[in-house]
């Protein structure tokens, strides 16, 4: 399916469940910097369709489609994408407007968050492997191939240009404070693209109802808990979006140890000894000022 979207197109593909459908919950499916729509085909039908939920797996500003179409990202306008996909499953009659959420991977836990704190009518928000950090990490110490994707993505083929007019305005900072709906966030615990301490000081910024899992000894990809991380967060976002994790306060937390056992009450990696890192207090301390 293709989407007017201020003055270009949008692409995403939709996924039905069988039969007739009325008033279901609908989820988007957000693919990562360097990811497809096609990316989601078994996993739209093996975790949503399957058991009775919408998808619609998108491709935004700077990929896929949307990219070859001359559509490229910028600061704000794929969290504008997001909203013109809301505006179509609202209005499906297959779909149910008050439970629309998305699930986002890597680029799309950012995207997905900025857009959860922009547009109300998200109803649950998912991410993994999530680049919440200050951007450095990602773009000035991970592997080249990042930046120069981002780059291509956003139309710049002046790095120079690309750092201050883009790069240095996307760090996420007190935006998702804003947010109101659940939201779950997911990151490995030496991933290469946000260090752990900034992504557990973003989920400090966020007072709408929230949960952490930190997996040990993964890295970005999560490709030791790849399996979990669809089944995890279609499972999560099913009860988020039947209304079972809005309880205002919730705040859970969890390390996942690789041999499956999980340490409870706290996503901080033991190895930690009790520290706090800078980021995380400074981020908890802000939070609670604020409230």
């Amino acid at each position: 399916m293709v989407l007017d979207f201020e003055g270009k197109k949008i692409y995403a593909l939709l996924h039905l469940p069988a039969g007739e459908v009325r008033d279901a919950p609908a989820v988007l499916l957000g693919p990562g910097m360097d990811m497809i729509k096609e990316d989601y085909i078994y996993a739209a039908e093996r975790y949503y369709t399957s058991h009775g939920i919408v998808a619609l797996s998108i491709e935004g500003p700077g990929q896929g489609e949307s990219r070859a179409s001359g559509l490229t990202v910028d600061l704000t306008n794929y969290e504008r994408a997001i909203s013109r996909y809301l505006d179509f499953l609202s209005d499906l009659p297959e779909v149910d407007a008050q439970r629309i959420g998305m699930f986002g991977i890597s680029m799309s836990g950012y995207w997905g968050l900025r857009a959860a704190a922009t547009d109300s009518r998200l109803a649950a928000m998912a991410g993994f492997e999530g680049v919440t950090g200050d951007f450095e990490t990602i773009f000035g110490r991970a592997q080249p191939t990042f930046k120069s994707n981002y780059m291509y993505m956003a139309g710049y083929a002046d790095e120079g240009l690309f750092d201050a007019e883009l790069a240095r305005r996307m760090p996420l900072g007190d935006l998702v404070a804003d947010i109101t709906c659940p939201v779950f966030m997911g990151i490995g615990e030496f991933d290469e693209l946000t260090q752990l301490e900034q992504a557990l000081a973003t989920y400090e910024r966020v007072r709408a109802p929230k949960e952490m899992r930190v997996y040990e000894n993964e890295f970005h990809p999560l490709g030791g808990t790849a399996a979990e991380v669809f089944r995890f967060g279609a499972e999560w976002l099913e009860r988020a979006l039947a209304g079972e994790l809005s309880t205002p306060g919730r705040d859970v937390r969890h390390y996942v140890h690789d041999d499956g056992r999980t340490t409870d009450g706290t996503a901080c990696p033991s190895w930690w000894l009790g520290t706090t890192p800078r980021q995380i207090a400074e981020a908890a301390d802000s939070a609670a000022s604020a409230t």
